[in-house]
């Protein structure tokens, strides 16, 4: 057998194992899907379906995706920073993609992403998840010292920007 654990490392060979999982069992499950409906209907009422979903789930990704970037320069132009409207716009961008991608099962979580509570929940799934999962490291010099910080996983850390103040120049040099 043999071992790629001194070349990846095992959290590497988990994502590649999942991932393989993931690019094997969903086309054989759409394609599974799209087989039967054929059966059970015609093949013009799955050709129908599939490209009724695309071009409708297309239509309703591109809406939303720009109501979704109205909202993201509303709060840039005030300010604020726009976490919740981000992640809102990729999820609409994921949505778009999935619903362009012929399948049912991809329609369906596609359509599912583009209905704001339910994109909601898994915005709070995806936030917890990275709460308990994911560290940052930043290091900052100020000063011509330099501090490295590293938070706990389960740390959010919030941070803004203090613009540098120039000294005002004087007019008799």
């Amino acid at each position: 057998m043999l071992n790629l654990q001194p070349v990846f490392g095992n959290r590497t060979i988990q994502v590649i194992a999942i991932l393989f999982t993931l690019f094997i069992t969903v086309p054989l499950l759409e394609l599974f899907l799209l087989l039967w409906l054929s059966h059970v209907t015609s093949i013009w009422v799955t050709f129908g379906t599939v490209l009724f979903t695309g071009i409708l789930g297309t239509l309703l990704a591109r809406s939303q995706g720009f109501s979704t970037w109205q909202k993201i320069r509303g709060q840039m132009g005030s300010g604020q920073m726009p976490g919740s409207a981000l992640a809102d716009a990729a999820m609409i961008f994921m949505a778009g993609a999935l619903l362009m991608t012929p399948g049912l099962l991809t329609d369906a979580v596609g359509f599912l992403l583009l209905i704001p509570p339910c994109r909601a929940w898994m915005k709070a799934r995806v936030l917890d998840w990275a709460k308990k999962n994911v560290q940052f490291t930043t290091t900052t010099t100020v000063n011509g010292e330099t501090r490295t910080y590293t938070n706990n996983p389960s740390e959010v850390v919030d941070s803004y920007v203090v613009p540098q103040r120039e000294e005002p120049k004087s007019l008799e040099n």
